[in-house]
């Protein structure tokens, strides 16, 4: 009964802590003047919520002390609907009052048109701005609205449709002139020669125009063959890419190659560009074929593909005999995104058939993998060879044929971030959350009791916050994301545990 009396008696005391307040108010971080109409959520150990007055003023009554993280959502305004956005406060004990005053940063905006190289309006086509696009009107205009304050490339895609309609033919060459799949402001068809645009906080800026140039385009035909024999290859897919992503056509996306492997590419710039062949009967996998097109073009060009390879591996720990429990799997990953995933045996082995030559990264997810007869000991990836090349986080080349086995070691030792809750309060539950500190992504979570001990071991090497939170189920409420004051940063390392000790939030 011990337990319990002191946890019915820290009850107690909390519940008799004076309440507090808070009263704030809301502006315009440049103006400076009061925004009216917001909503505002409190979020901490109470919840409450209202809309700021004419004065941009809200006010919180009756809460507990502890930390608290304001919700705020208003039109027009960088707020919580922003990736980073944060704003919190510390309620001290005691009968306080805390006065904060909240500064929100205004949205910007942006607007002009696309002109052809006559001055005259292009319609339909889009206009990209960050990870936003726009599609100009008849009248070749845009705009965004709500823009991040910030520098921004303005990038036109003009759509195959429109740059076939509006080619020209040169009388004396027989050449052919027309728009780039891509041109940045100001009208360059480089992005090396784009001028970015600064949209600051609350400012619309207007006429922002592009006014787009003509420029040599050329085509590129070929066939697909067998190295073996150079043979036509049926059944292949083609993919077209330049030297920048957002430069592309539409029609160079992946698709099926003519029955006798033949395939044709048109209203192409001259320069570097790689061509993907795919056998989607055999393998996800692409092979990538570099190309330099010059002012001519190319024509009638053999692309010869190898055999696809055979690889083996095998997983290997200290006791080169074990067995191994559930389904860890390794994956192949090609810098296109295409992936090729096998399931690793209760022997430790792996294989992957018809992989073309090229670079891969070597993924492995363990999936809690456990060996046989000794399922209380984790492992994590120490290293990871392809002959003399290292795969550990970094690619591989795969060769036509002679390729060595991939040896992936694992280590029992304990490694990542591991740590301890210590609190004041009564035992229980907490939720345990890692978060990387890079990418603002969660990257861990888990809930501990009684040892009250953690342990994240298969994260990368960078810089983390670890958080830790009572975990309750009480009316199927949603688990609390976040962090609080109590939060701790750690950086993780190969080879290495970082030990750390970690406070509830409040």
């Amino acid at each position: 009964m011990k337990p319990l009396v002191i946890a019915l008696f820290a009850s107690l005391l909390r519940a008799q802590e004076p309440a507090g307040a808070i009263q704030g108010s809301l502006r315009d971080a440049i103006t400076r003047a009061p925004l009216a109409g917001a909503n505002i959520i409190l979020r901490g150990p109470a919840s409450r919520s209202a809309l700021t007055g004419p004065g941009g003023d809200f006010r919180f009554d009756q809460l507990p002390p502890g930390d608290y993280e304001f919700v705020i959502h208003k039109s027009g305004y960088l707020d919580s609907a922003t990736p980073g956005f944060r704003s919190t406060l510390r309620l001290k004990p005691g009968a306080v009052t805390e006065s904060p005053v909240i500064d929100l940063t205004p949205l910007g905006a942006l607007e002009g048109a696309v002109l052809d190289e006559a001055g005259k309006p292009l319609a339909a086509v889009v206009v990209t701005l960050g990870a936003a696009s726009r599609t100009t009107d008849k009248e070749g205009r845009f705009a965004f609205e709500d823009v991040i304050p910030g520098s921004y490339r303005v990038i036109v895609n003009v759509p195959h449709e429109a740059r076939a309609r509006n080619l020209m033919r040169d009388p004396a060459t027989g050449d052919y002139y027309g728009y780039a799949p891509a041109q940045y402001y100001p009208g360059a068809d480089d992005p090396r020669l784009a001028i970015p645009v600064a949209i600051p906080a609350g400012v619309r800026l207007r006429n922002i125009d592009l006014r787009l140039r003509r420029t040599l385009l050329v085509e590129f035909t070929g066939r697909v063959v067998a190295m073996a024999g150079r043979e036509p290859v049926s059944g292949v897919h083609v993919q077209l890419a330049g030297v920048v992503a957002e430069a592309g056509d539409p029609l160079w996306r992946k698709h099926p190659a003519n029955s006798d492997g033949t395939f044709r590419f048109s209203l192409l710039q001259p320069g570097a560009y790689t061509l993907a062949v795919f056998r989607p009967e055999i393998s996800p996998l692409p092979y990538l074929v570099p190309v330099e097109i010059g002012k001519a073009g190319v024509e009638d060009r053999d692309i010869a593909i190898p055999a696809f390879a055979r690889l083996e591996g095998r997983i290997q720990s200290r006791d080169p005999q074990a067995r191994w429990m559930n389904s860890a799997t390794v994956t192949l990953r090609h810098g296109t995104g295409a992936t090729l995933s096998s399931k690793i045996r209760t022997d430790g082995t792996f294989d992957f058939d018809d992989v073309p030559a090229g670079e891969f990264f070597i993924d492995v997810r363990l999936n809690n993998l456990r060996a046989s007869g000794d399922s209380s000991r984790r492992y994590t990836v120490s290293a990871v060879r392809f002959g003399a090349q290292s795969g550990f986080r970094k690619p591989v080349t795969v060769a036509e044929n002679g390729n060595p086995p991939i040896e992936i070691q694992l280590s029992d030792e304990p490694a990542g971030v591991s740590g301890r809750i210590v609190s004041d309060g009564e035992p229980g539950s907490f939720l345990v959350s890692v978060a990387n500190l890079a990418t603002r992504r969660p990257a861990g979570l888990m809930i501990v009791s009684a040892p009250p001990e953690f342990q994240f071991p298969d994260l990368d090497p960078g810089d983390y916050e670890v958080t830790a939170r009572r975990f309750t189920r009480l009316n199927n409420a949603p688990l609390a994301s976040g962090s609080c004051d109590e939060s701790v940063r750690v950086t993780v390392r190969d080879g290495a545990v970082s030990s750390i000790t970690v406070r509830p939030c409040p």
